[in-house]
């Protein structure tokens, strides 16, 4: 179950068009990380996730990083 909802994840990150590293930040927003422990992670300025964040809910149509989470939480709690 655990690996098809990995699949269902990554296949809306492509719908929405999020580059590579785009998805990695996503994916770590919905673990629950926050900018500067992305920005540990992945060995770079927490600016750069800053950006991609943004970059993240403007291409999704999301506003911020609760309704983001909140759309992926959706299907279970349908």
């Amino acid at each position: 179950e655990r690996k098809r909802y990995s699949l269902v994840i990554k296949e809306q990150f492509n719908n929405w068009g999020l580059s590579n590293s785009e998805q990695q930040v996503a994916l770590l927003l919905l673990k629950g990380l926050s900018l500067k422990e992305i920005s540990t992670v992945r060995d770079t300025k927490e600016m750069t996730v800053r950006q991609q964040a943004s970059s993240i809910y403007s291409k999704s149509g999301l506003i911020g990083r609760h309704e983001f989470s909140a759309w992926f939480l959706e299907d279970f709690l349908t």
